[in-house]
């Protein structure tokens, strides 16, 4: 536990410490022009001996300051007061300052994003390559949670502060992850953990494709028969693709408009749908291998399954849910406002599935709720 304390603060300092980190940079920064000042002021050294001594001080400093805050989790005590210095502004003293600023913009031209992102592709890759190995599978279940929240840490942390992770490493380690979960028998705590941190790396994974270049989205109007945003009759989706929208309103027509997804996965993006309750569904999937990920989106007056869709921050208003027992379900900061729960399960597919979806909603009272189940193969179940 101490070590993964350790690694954790590691990795924070340059993933979230953002104010920390800057500190310890102008910190550092301000004491080696101090020593550089002195020097110059005080013995007879050449300026590019005392240049050198400034550099390898503030390496040293920026190093001890890192060793610091990994061993104790701070590095500035809490009550700590700036002293006021006014020094008398000299000719020397404006170059030294003027140096040092040149040192800190050279510091901010580092890629600082992409060695952060270094960081984290190292850590995925890490834990992906443990996951995948025997020790993992006889590993305690209390060290297999501790990983699930290190690496939503670090998906969290990326997405928050659009630090360029590398896509592939982000869908090996979801690969890993759902693998860890099918091998061995985990209490519900941490198995909603495992399945709620797969959902987050597939979805930064697709957000890194977008970002890429990977994969090149589409607007809605490019896909809709009608040219606009009313769909008049099904869109039938055959190949694999990414919508993505400005939270535009797409219009499903009481004549059946909706996206029928048919053996292939579809991503939809910022895409909000406004349905009525008679032929309101907006996303259908057709088939087996038909996969679908609605993203940042509104739902309104629709009638939708939620059945092997993925949903990510979507909001519900006013729509017919429906649920069929034992089938996947995957809800990731999701909420449902005056919605009608009633098809939820209905006899003979009601089961404990169901009836925990419904109360969860109703608990959460128009509140986001993540809840993901995904049956296992016959032949796993005990």
């Amino acid at each position: 536990m101490v070590q993964g304390k350790i690694v954790e603060r590691f990795i924070g300092f340059f993933l979230a410490e953002h104010s920390l980190r800057w500190k310890v940079y102008l910190t550092s920064c301000a004491l080696a022009a101090a020593w550089a000042l002195t020097r110059l002021s005080l013995s007879h050294s050449s300026d590019e001996e005392v240049s050198f001594e400034a550099i390898v001080i503030l390496c040293s400093l920026i190093a001890v300051s890192l060793f610091v805050y990994v061993a104790k989790g701070r590095i500035f005590p809490a009550n700590a007061t700036n002293p006021r210095w006014s020094p008398r502004l000299t000719l020397r003293l404006g170059l030294l300052g003027s140096a040092s600023l040149a040192l800190v913009v050279c510091m901010s031209a580092v890629d600082i994003p992409k060695m952060q992102a270094g960081i984290a592709d190292f850590r995925l890759k890490s834990f992906t390559t443990f996951l995948d190995t025997v020790q993992a599978a006889n590993l305690p279940e209390v060290q297999i949670r501790d990983r699930y929240k290190r690496i939503q840490s670090i998906v969290s942390a990326s997405s928050a502060n659009q630090i360029p992770v590398d896509f592939a490493v982000l869908q090996g380690a979801q690969r890993a992850v759902s693998s860890s979960l099918k091998t061995r028998s985990l209490s519900e705590q941490t198995e909603q953990l495992g399945l709620t941190t797969s959902i987050d790396l597939g979805s930064l994974a697709y957000t890194r494709q977008v970002q890429t270049g990977a994969i090149v989205p589409i607007a809605p109007r490019q896909i809709a028969n009608s040219g606009g945003l009313m769909l008049a009759s099904p869109v039938f989706l055959r190949n694999d693709i990414y919508v993505r929208g400005e939270h535009s309103w797409i219009a499903l027509a009481p004549s059946g408009g909706q996206f029928v997804v048919e053996q292939s996965t579809v991503v939809f993006d910022k895409i909000d749908f406004l349905g009525s309750y008679i032929t309101g569904t907006p996303i259908l999937l057709a088939g087996e291998r038909a996969n679908a990920m609605v993203r940042d989106s509104i739902i309104q007056a629709a009638d939708e399954p939620l059945d092997r869709i993925t949903w990510v921050d979507v909001r519900f208003e006013a729509s017919r849910i429906r649920y069929t027992e034992g089938a996947p379900l995957r809800l990731r900061n999701v909420s449902f406002k005056g919605c009608d729960l009633t098809p939820i399960g209905v006899p003979p597919a009601w089961g404990p599935i169901s009836n925990r979806l419904k109360q969860r909603i109703n608990e959460a009272d128009g509140q986001p709720i993540t809840f993901v189940y995904e049956p296992r193969p016959k032949s796993e179940n005990p």
